[in-house]
């Protein structure tokens, strides 16, 4: 059945030129470069989508970053700088790779609300308005314009509705990028990633390094643990949704006994101390069909979610962004007609082929996804 059109509310509706939906690094930094490109645009940020935990930036992340925000991480973003990764994977012993071998220099493990927020206000004091705590309920296109029901957070149906009209959409939106625009996955991941906080212990047979990345390989799956700082881990297990649905016991008990199944990091994370909280989000790689159309681009995990096994979430978001302003910013060049765009071959192509490139070079560190 067809949805009714959305009505108009007298005093709280408003109109912009380009809209970008979604607050996390990609649509920071799209919204950002549009705003320095001369475009007025403006972004809608709703925190229940947000991701949390630790989150790398590569060392060419923070480099793309740095270019906008010379002290954004010492000032704006403060992290953990990684200066190596140990990785056990597939190999008899563990190898370890320095960051300084890495012509980007070393990554940065940041808190991810925090660091998305930092983006954020980095893209408001370059001209972007930002509608903060706006959840896009619905969006529709008719005559040239993007028309979006937003409601503030913590608000019933009837209650702080607003719309919204635009020439341009912009999707920034993630992994659960809702399907406003007539697209699909090509394929949905398989992968869950269980995460929680872990402290090393005061004594061990292993030594922990504050600045270090452990990656380990199992037979259910793969692990991860990030430094957070004093001492704690963001510690990740990704592994096939079939092992977890499988699981005899709970959620935790599944989790601390496979990770008691470690070689590497087992000895380095202690599960004895606290109440552990486990969380949990989809991984693998996903991808659409179409990253652009008449009158939007997607960007970001919106286009293309990369595995987390690659360390390229960040790196590909800012890139995506890059890319996809470029070219609206290029398209709209001396014209004020953005909403008779009807796509941009040249930025799924770019895009295309980051993922043809990142899944190559996956498959050789890695052997598959």
């Amino acid at each position: 059945m067809r949805q009714p059109a959305l009505q108009r509310m007298p005093g709280r509706s408003r109109s912009m030129d380009i809209v970008v939906v979604g607050g996390g690094p990609a649509g920071a930094i799209c919204a950002l470069m549009l705003a320095r490109g001369g475009a007025r645009v403006s972004l809608i940020h709703w925190g229940g989508y947000a991701a949390g935990g630790i989150e790398l930036v590569s060392g060419h992340a923070r480099h793309l970053i740095e270019r906008y925000s010379p002290d954004f991480f010492q000032k704006a973003s403060l992290g953990v700088e990684v200066h190596e990764t140990i990785s056990l994977w597939g190999t008899p012993e563990p190898i370890t790779f320095n960051a300084m071998f890495n012509p980007w220099g070393a990554g940065v493990a940041v808190a991810r609300p925090l660091f998305d927020r930092a983006l954020r206000h980095l893209a408001c004091t370059a001209g972007v308005s930002i509608i903060d705590d706006a959840k896009v309920m619905r969006i529709e296109r008719s005559r040239d314009q993007w028309h979006l029901l937003m409601r503030s957070a913590g608000t019933t149906a009837d209650e702080a509705e607003s719309h919204a009209s635009a020439s341009f959409l912009i999707l920034a939106t993630g992994r659960v990028a809702a399907q406003f625009v007539d697209r699909s996955p090509v394929a949905e991941p398989s992968g869950i990633a269980l995460m929680t906080f872990l402290r090393t212990p005061g004594s061990g047979s292993v030594q922990s390094h504050g600045n270090t990345l452990y990656v380990e390989g199992t037979d259910n799956g793969w692990w991860y643990a990030l430094p957070a700082g004093d001492g704690t881990y963001f510690t990740g297990f990704c592994t096939d949704r079939d092992e977890v649905k499988k699981r005899p016991a709970s959620l935790k008990e599944f989790f601390v006994r496979e990770l008691c199944n470690t070689r590497l990091l087992a000895p380095l994370l202690s599960t004895t101390s606290g109440n552990i909280q486990i969380s949990g989000r989809m991984a693998g790689a996903k991808v659409f069909d179409r990253m652009s159309g008449e009158g939007w681009i997607a960007v970001g995990d919106a286009a293309y979610a990369p595995d987390p096994l690659s360390g390229m979430g960040i790196e590909l978001a800012i890139e995506s962004a890059q890319l996809g302003a470029h070219a609206l910013l290029e398209a709209t060049q001396g014209s004020t007609q953005s909403h008779a765009l009807k796509g941009f071959a040249e930025y799924e192509d770019a895009i295309r082929e980051r993922v043809r490139r990142q899944e190559k070079t996956a498959a050789y560190h890695y052997g598959r996804l």
